[in-house]
């Protein structure tokens, strides 16, 4: 009896070093089917921490406005160039952003393995990725192979809520998007035509003032803050009437107003921008 007991002692003791060595870890490793667990039916608990599909939903509905078990709808849906394209992309973004504060070292990130086990910490340089957004969708990664999303995961990633809760109640909420706003995820070239037009009025400010000639009207004036156009003056730098800016604004294709209390003003260079991007767009067409 007593043979058989040390036996059956000496095969378990075996067996639990096989499942706690690293090389084990990846054969016992479960899938996890992409954007599953914001479907809300699973529950992992960790001391002091939450999981980066907790940290990323709360992310996700704060900035952009979608809950936990929209994100598997959004990603199910079809290409359309369109509403899904531009969630996907919102969504994608966040994930980007996200991964840059752990690249970086502002947050710290975890790895359990899978079903439990002792938490590691997670280096900053495992966050240099090509496309991150595959490791938020489950949430998880291969130890070994942290750089491989098809590589079946083993731990789990989780996040240090004190610091993430800090971190996210410092960001500012990005509110509704305007129609030029979701323009620009849809459109990457048109993205490009409006950072073209930007950078050119920025280039003639700096001109001017290297040669010491007047700056010229598509720019703000040096060291008093950006220059401010009533709609008239606007109306009278564009040729356009007064509804028709009105309407142009409501459906997003101009530049919205700055609300200064009871009055509102346009940012004279985002205006003159917008003139750039026309004649940008008349180029490419």
């Amino acid at each position: 009896m007593i043979s058989l007991l040390s036996e059956f002692r000496a095969q378990s003791g075996h067996r639990l070093a096989r499942l706690s060595h690293p090389d084990y870890q990846e054969v016992v490793s479960s899938s996890i089917a992409p954007w599953s667990p914001y479907e809300g039916r699973t529950s992992v608990v960790s001391h002091g921490r939450i999981t980066l599909t907790s940290a990323f939903a709360d992310l996700v509905q704060a900035r952009q406005g979608f809950i936990s078990y929209e994100l598997p709808e959004i990603f199910a849906a079809p290409e359309d160039e369109s509403e899904n394209d531009a969630a996907r992309d919102l969504v994608r973004l966040e994930a980007e952003h996200l991964t840059r504060m752990f690249a970086i070292g502002r947050l710290a990130s975890f790895a359990r393995p899978i079903g439990g086990g002792e938490i590691v910490s997670i280096e900053a340089w495992a966050w240099e990725l090509d496309d991150p957004l595959p490791r938020f969708a489950t949430g998880a990664l291969n130890f070994k192979r942290w750089a491989d999303s098809d590589a079946p995961p083993t731990h789990r990633i989780f996040v240090e809520r004190a610091q993430f809760q800090e971190w996210l109640a410092e960001l500012k909420p990005l509110g509704t998007l305007s129609n030029r706003q979701v323009e620009e995820i849809v459109d990457p070239q048109l993205r490009a035509s409006r950072a073209v037009a930007i950078r050119k009025v920025s280039e003639q400010s700096r001109a001017a003032i290297d040669d010491n000639r007047p700056i010229p009207t598509s720019c703000d004036p040096p060291g008093v803050g950006p220059e401010l156009l009533t709609l008239k003056q606007v109306s009278a730098l564009i040729g356009r009437s007064s509804s028709t800016i009105y309407a142009d604004e409501a459906s997003g294709t101009f530049p919205e107003r700055i609300k200064l209390g009871s009055s509102s003003r346009w940012k004279k260079s985002e205006v003159l921008a917008w003139v750039e991007e026309q004649a940008a767009r008349r180029t490419r067409s």
